[in-house]
């Protein structure tokens, strides 16, 4: 009885796992975020977080993990960032 509860419990935290943690974005450990603020462009925010990475390639990434269609942001927006 024992077993089968663990095994029931280890299938749901992989099917959660699986489906993002049930917000159905993606989900990294260890992002950040910031708050967009007025003249902040996609741009602006990726090069600060890019180091030496390609700015294209953190945009991109910054796209992905806010569903983001275009580069199109907002003042308030709240981002989440590789």
């Amino acid at each position: 009885m024992v077993l089968l509860l663990l095994l029931a419990l280890g299938v749901l935290a992989l099917a959660d796992a699986a489906l993002g943690g049930g917000d159905g974005g993606l989900q990294l450990m260890g992002t950040a975020s910031t708050v967009v603020e007025p003249g902040d462009t996609l741009w602006s925010i990726a090069s600060d977080v890019a180091g030496a990475r390609d700015v294209r390639q953190v945009i991109d990434e910054i796209q992905l993990l806010n569903g983001l269609g275009d580069a199109s942001i907002e003042p308030g927006q709240v981002l989440r960032l590789p």
